[in-house]
């Protein structure tokens, strides 16, 4: 079934006049699809696939052990030797595998690669002073480490 939406999405995508936001959508329905039938021949006997997607991230399952890395949801250190983490290959966004469920930002590079505008105006927005040096959406501490 998935083989045969892939086969009638490209018919769709061919059929649509070029550059319409129709077309637009139906290939981000096409890669989707793609994407779903990858994770859909992974080895079942791994017990967590390499390639997950959640809001747009493609992310990877790492191999590297040695790295020490924080982990951008709840920011805190992912242990490589001992905890399976994940990189999203748009955005470089890392968490650990028990986070990714819990992902709500959607990956930024797929967000410009939709909706590739400028915005020339100043930005309006305060400091980090007046949030307290914290991040505006989690809460965590920024620091400049």
């Amino acid at each position: 079934q998935l083989c045969q939406a892939i086969e009638e999405c490209k018919r769709l995508i061919l059929a649509l006049p070029e550059h319409s936001e129709r077309q637009k959508d139906a290939v981000v329905r096409l890669i989707h699809l793609r994407l779903k039938l990858q994770e859909l021949k992974q080895d079942p006997d791994e017990d967590e696939p390499n390639i997950r997607v959640v809001l747009e991230h493609r992310f990877y399952k790492e191999k590297s052990k040695s790295v020490k890395q924080m982990c951008d949801k709840c920011s805190t250190i992912i242990w490589g030797l001992i905890q399976t983490w994940y990189t999203c290959t748009g955005c470089y966004y890392r968490c650990h595998s028990k986070c990714l469920p819990l992902v709500s930002r959607p990956c930024v590079r797929a967000k410009v690669s939709h909706q590739a505008e400028y915005q020339l105006s100043i930005c309006p927005e305060s400091g980090l002073d007046s949030q307290d040096y914290r991040c505006a959406e989690c809460r965590a501490p920024v620091s400049l480490r």
